[in-house]
C-alpha cells in the first residue's frame, strides 16, 4: 500500500531534526559537565594556593592540620564531608591525612617533586642583586597542579595534586553537588526533548502541507477532468519555481489534449455524418432492386445479404454518431426531454423480447405508473441495447436449464430502477471492468458467432449518463448476469390552488 508523501516528508524532517537535537543535547550536557569540572578545578586550585601561601611548609610545621582548620573555617562543618586532604613532605613522608580519606586514593600515582629553581643571575648587579645593587624581592614558590576524577563506590571525587617545592598536597572534593546539577540539566533535557520532537513533527507536517498544497491543487484539477470536460486548468498560484514550471507544463499538456480530442471527436462526427448519406442511398437502391428481382432467385438472396450488411453499417454509423456527440458533450444538449411512461416502455420491451427470442423464458416484474423525464428515442435505444445483449449472450442455466431473461422495474428512493438479468457464465473481474468499453466483446472464442461490434453497451451507458443516470453490471446470483439502470423519477409539479380574491365589504 502506497504511503503518504506528506507523511514521509514530516517523518523525515522530524527524524533529521531529532537527530540534530539529540546530538546537540548530549554535546551540551558534556560541555556543561566539563565546564563544571573546570570550575571545581579552579576552585580547588585557588583553595590550595591560598592555603599553601598562608601556611607554608616548614621543617617543624604541621601544615596538614593548618590546612584542615582553614577549610573548616571557610566551608564550615560540611567541609569534612565535602573535602578530604592528604599532605606529604619533600621526602614523601605523610604529614596529614583526613579521617575520611578514601582507600582507593592510595592508588594514585605520585609525580616527582618539583625541585626549587636556582635564582637566575640578574643582568646588571652581582649574583643575588638587582640592577640597583639591592636584593630582589622574594620569588613566589611555584605550585604545579594536576587533576583527575576517581570513583569510590557510589561517590565521585575530583582530586587535585598540588606539587610544591617542599611537599605534595592531595585535595579531593566530593562531586555530589556537581552531579546533582548535571542531573537537573539532564532531566530537563530528557523532559524537553519529547516536547521538542512533537513541535518539530507538527512543524514538519505544516511545512509539508504548505509544500504539497500546489500538488493537491493539481490533483483536484485532474480529478475534475473528464473526456467531456477537458477545459479544466490548474489554477496559477504563488509557488516555487519548480512547482510553477510543473503547473505550466500540465496546463500546456491539457491544452494539447483538449485540442486533439476535439479534432478526433469532430472527425468521428463528420465521418459518421458523411457515411450516413451514401449508406442511406445504397440501402434504398438495394431495396428497390430487391423488389424487382424474381422471388427465390440467387440474385435476390445476394441482394438480401447485401441489404443486411448495409443496414448493419447504418446501425454502426448511427451509434458512432451518438458516441461522438457524447464525447463532445452534445448528447445531453441534443436530447429532447419529455415525460415518458417508463412502465409501458418496459412492458413493450418484454413483449418484443419474447417475440424475438421464443426459445428463452422471459419473466417480468414491472411496477405500474413509473414515469421519467428524458429523450424517448435515446432511452428506447438504451433498452433495446440491453435486451439485445441479454439475448445474444444467453447461455442457459448453470445446471443445463433453458436460457432465461428476467426484467424488473421498481421505484426506489426517488429513482426508477430497471434491472435485466440473463443466464450465462459469470463475468471475470477484467470483463466487469471493460464491459462498457467501445468495441470490447469479451472472450473472442465465445463470441465469434455473435453479431455485433461491441458498441451497444458503451452507447447505453453514455445515454444513461446523459440523462443523469447510472448503468452498472453485477452478478445477481450464480449463473446470472444482471445490468441495473437507475434514472431519476419524474416528479409532477403540484397544482397550485387558486387564491380566492379578497376585498372589503362596502358599508352602507
Amino acid at each position: 500500500m502506497a504511503q503518504s508523501f506528506r507523511l514521509k516528508i514530516a517523518l523525515l524532517s522530524t527524524g533529521l531534526s531529532g537527530v540534530v537535537l539529540l546530538v546537540f543535547g548530549f554535546f551540551f550536557l558534556s560541555v556543561i559537565h566539563r565546564v563544571g569540572l573546570a570550575r571545581v578545578d579552579r576552585e580547588m586550585l585557588a583553595i590550595g594556593e591560598s592555603l599553601l601561601k598562608a601556611h607554608p611548609f616548614h621543617p617543624h610545621s604541621d601544615v596538614g592540620f593548618d590546612l584542615e582548620r582553614s577549610l573548616r573555617f571557610i566551608y564550615g562543618p560540611e567541609s569534612r564531608q565535602r573535602f578530604v586532604l592528604q599532605v606529604r613532605n619533600r621526602e614523601g613522608v605523610m604529614n596529614y591525612q583526613s579521617p575520611g580519606w578514601p582507600a582507593s586514593f592510595d592508588a594514585i600515582p605520585l609525580s616527582p617533586l618539583q625541585v626549587r629553581d636556582p635564582a637566575p643571575p640578574w643582568r646588571h648587579g652581582g649574583p643575588g642583586l638587582d640592577e640597583n645593587g639591592k636584593p630582589p624581592p622574594p620569588r613566589p614558590e611555584p605550585i604545579l597542579s594536576s587533576f583527575g576524577t576517581i570513583r569510590d563506590g557510589a561517590t565521585s571525587w575530583r582530586v587535585a595534586m598540588l606539587l610544591h617545592p617542599e611537599g605534595r598536597v592531595l585535595l579531593g572534593q566530593d562531586l555530589a553537588e556537581l552531579d546533582a546539577e548535571n542531573a537537573r540539566y539532564r532531566n530537563a533535557f530528557l523532559l524537553a526533548a519529547p516536547l521538542a520532537l512533537l513541535l518539530l513533527a507538527g512543524a514538519g507536517n505544516w511545512v509539508a502541507a504548505r509544500a504539497l498544497k500546489p500538488v493537491e491543487a493539481i490533483t483536484a484539477t485532474a480529478r475534475r477532468i473528464t473526456a467531456r470536460d477537458l477545459g479544466e486548468r490548474v489554477p496559477e498560484m504563488r509557488a516555487d519555481r519548480e512547482i510553477a514550471q510543473l503547473i505550466e507544463v500540465i496546463n500546456g499538456m491539457l491544452e494539447r489534449l483538449e485540442r486533439s480530442f476535439r479534432q478526433a471527436a469532430r472527425f468521428s462526427a463528420d465521418a459518421a455524418h458523411e457515411l450516413n448519406t451514401p449508406l442511406t442511398i445504397l440501402q434504398g437502391q438495394l431495396e428497390q432492386s430487391l423488389q424487382e428481382t424474381p422471388d427465390g432467385s440467387p440474385l435476390q438472396r445476394g441482394l438480401s445479404d447485401l441489404l443486411g450488411e448495409v443496414q448493419r453499417l447504418r446501425s454502426i454509423v448511427r451509434k458512432l454518431l451518438l458516441l461522438a456527440k457524447a464525447d463532445s458533450g452534445r448528447l445531453a444538449e441534443a436530447a429532447t426531454l419529455g415525460v415518458i411512461d417508463w412502465s409501458r416502455r418496459v412492458r413493450v420491451l418484454v413483449e418484443d423480447t419474447r417475440e424475438l427470442a421464443p426459445q428463452l423464458t422471459v419473466g417480468a416484474d414491472v411496477a405500474p405508473g413509473v414515469e421519467i423525464l428524458g429523450d424517448e428515442n435515446l432511452l428506447v435505444q438504451l433498452l433495446q441495447n440491453l435486451a439485445s445483449n441479454a439475448v445474444k449472450f444467453n447461455r442457459g442455466g448453470p445446471d443445463g436449464e433453458p436460457g432465461a431473461i428476467h426484467v424488473e422495474l421498481a421505484a426506489e428512493r426517488g429513482r426508477a430502477v430497471f434491472r435485466i438479468a440473463n443466464t450465462g457464465p459469470p463475468l471475470t473481474r477484467e470483463e466487469r471492468e471493460r464491459i462498457f468499453e467501445r468495441f470490447y466483446r469479451g472472450d473472442p472464442s465465445h463470441n465469434r458467432r455473435i453479431d455485433g461490434v461491441g458498441l451497444g453497451l458503451s452507447l447505453a451507458r453514455e445515454i444513461a449518463l446523459a440523462h443523469g443516470g447510472e448503468l452498472r453490471v453485477d452478478t445477481a446470483r450464480a449463473g446470472w448476469v444482471r445490468f441495473t439502470l437507475e434514472l431519476s423519477l419524474h416528479q409532477p409539479a403540484e397544482p397550485r390552488t387558486p387564491s380566492r380574491p379578497s376585498g372589503r365589504r362596502r358599508g352602507r
